[in-house]
């Protein structure tokens, strides 16, 4: 797989912090301007799947109807989980899920995707690849 490695000095780069083991988890988060939309988060592991087909659909307005849609045809992780609205990534020190996804609804018009650092993106178009924060 594709490795994409960000400095760890660019803008994008950031830490989120774990509510559970209070330790910070490095990664990058997408510009608003990526539209990187609607995507989702595994339920076991911190990787995304980004559905652009799906992109049209939720553009201009997010119901729960489109989201039971969308969700209905969200593939299977690699690692063996489930890609589904309601998950959040994962610490990688205590594998807690950081809540991210406060309301699935509205999540499906959120354009800023984390990525955690050794988290894979999975996309509907486009190959996969592996995020590495460096320096």
């Amino acid at each position: 797989m594709k490795m994409v490695e960000y400095e760890r000095s660019l803008q994008w780069v950031g830490h989120l912090h774990c509510p559970s083991c209070r330790q910070d988890n490095i990664g990058w988060r997408s510009s608003g301007m990526s539209e990187a939309f609607p995507h989702f988060y595994c339920s076991q592991c911190s990787n995304v799947f980004l559905n652009r087909k799906a992109q049209e659909l939720v553009y201009y307005e997010a119901t729960p109807e489109l989201l039971a849609q969308i969700a209905a045809t969200l593939p299977a992780c690699p690692c063996g989980g489930h890609f589904t609205p309601t998950a959040g990534p994962k610490c990688r020190w205590c594998h807690h899920e950081i809540p991210l996804v406060r309301n699935p609804v509205q999540h499906l018009q959120n354009p800023n995707m984390v990525l955690l650092d050794g988290a894979c993106l999975i996309r509907d178009e486009g190959e996969p690849y592996q995020v590495h924060i460096i320096g």
